[in-house]
Parts: C-alpha cells; sequence; structure tokens
C-alpha cells in the first residue's frame, strides 16, 4: 500500500514529544532538519512546515518530491468548534474544509481524507473523535467565529495548516491524514488557552502518533491489530 510516511508538525514543541519516542536519525535538506527512523519496515521521515497553508503545502510537496512520501499525515494542535469537546480530545478528520478560501465562482474547498484508512483507524482507535476540520490562515479565536463555523460546516474543530496538506497529497494521488489534539476549547482567550493546556496534550498527540504509525506500517502485511484502543 505503502512504504514512506511523511509526518509534518507546524512548529517544533509540537514535533519535540514525538520524537523522545523512538530513535531518529537527523537528516538536514537545504538548511531544515527532517528527522527519520524505520517502524515495521517502513521509512518515517518527520519534520515541521511553519505555520500556515503556504509553508504546509510546500513541506508537503518537498516531502512527497524529495523523500518519495507515499502516505502524509499531519498532527498538531486545534480548537473546539464542536459543542461538548475537552481539552485533550484527540481529532481525526474525516474530510477537511478551507473556509478562508474566497471566491465569486468556486465554492470552499472540501477534500476527503484517505477514506480506507479511516475506516480502519475507527476500529482500532475508538477514542478518537472524528469528523470535519476546519482550516485557515486564521485564529477560530472568539465564540462567534467558532459558532459560526460549526453552523456552517458542522466542523468539530479548526487548525492552520491541515486543508492544504491534504490538499497537495490528495492531488498527487497520495493519501493524506490529519490528527489533532484540542488545546482550547472557548473557555478564555485564545493564546492563554493555548500556554496552559499545549504541554499536557502535545505529548498525548505524539503518543497516538506513534500507535497509529505501528498500527499503519502493518496494515499492508496484514498483522494489524484490530481491536479498539
Amino acid at each position: 500500500m505503502f512504504k514512506k510516511i511523511a509526518l509534518i508538525a507546524a512548529l517544533r514543541h509540537e514535533l519535540k514529544p514525538l520524537l523522545s519516542l523512538g530513535n531518529w536519525r537527523l537528516e538536514k535538506v537545504a538548511g531544515r532538519n527532517f528527522y527519520r527512523r524505520t517502524v515495521a519496515g517502513k521509512e518515517v521521515v518527520a519534520t515541521t512546515s511553519g505555520l500556515g497553508k503556504v509553508m504546509a503545502a510546500a513541506t508537503t510537496q518537498l516531502l512527497i518530491d524529495r523523500f518519495a512520501a507515499d502516505l502524509v499525515l499531519n498532527f498538531g494542535s486545534c480548537g473546539a468548534l464542536a459543542p461538548g469537546l475537552e481539552v485533550g480530545d484527540l481529532i481525526l478528520a474525516e474530510k477537511v474544509i478551507e473556509y478562508d478560501f474566497a471566491s465569486d465562482h468556486k465554492s470552499v474547498p472540501r477534500t476527503d481524507c484517505e477514506p480506507e484508512l479511516l475506516s480502519r483507524l475507527k476500529k482500532r482507535f475508538s477514542d478518537f473523535r472524528i469528523g470535519p476540520l476546519a482550516s485557515a490562515d486564521r485564529n477560530a479565536d472568539t465564540p462567534a467565529v467558532r459558532d459560526d463555523l460549526f453552523r456552517r460546516y458542522q466542523a468539530l474543530a479548526a487548525d492552520w495548516e491541515g486543508a492544504s496538506i491534504v490538499r497537495v497529497a490528495r492531488r498527487m494521488g497520495i493519501p493524506a491524514l490529519v490528527l489533532r489534539g484540542v488545546t482550547d476549547v472557548g473557555d478564555a482567550d485564545l493564546a492563554s488557552e493555548y500556554e496552559g493546556n499545549y504541554q499536557k496534550v502535545l505529548p498525548e498527540v505524539a503518543g497516538a502518533v506513534d500507535e497509529m504509525l505501528a498500527f499503519l506500517a502493518k496494515i499492508e502485511s496484514g498483522n494489524a491489530p484490530a481491536e479498539g484502543r
């Protein structure tokens, strides 16, 4: 199914907890850091993109062209939109919505994540919340904005990079997934909520990503377990 898995986090502190799991080899390309390891016979490369859609799209294309990635997984933090979500909930996107796209001639882009892999992951990771993810180069940082995004798109959460990563990967014919951990739910201002929660949430996201890697790497061989997480 695939041989090389690419992992993309926006920021260094989102990637750092994952680098503490397993033995990673550093490789520098054009002055940027890429980290490599092998999981169940599959090559894995992880890096940071920087914030926003442009940087995320460029990094996705680089991982496909330079490292021959044939599965892309984006991970990191997100803000809750759906009522009832709590800090620490893990969101697995079934589709990504680029909600700041503005055109008089085209609708807001909505791109499905890889359906076959989603189906398998749903069975394995029963604690993941699965649904649409809204992405844009802006913060969903007021109750009015969050309520509007949920009303318009039924998106569970909002991030910055997911839509661009999935769109580039799918345009190249490559499966893509997004896993995000909720760091803010709108109880206070975005910055203070994030600062108060990310150090707890991001290691949980990294642990889930590590488990996903082990599961995904074994799918092709038929050895992936089917029981819930």
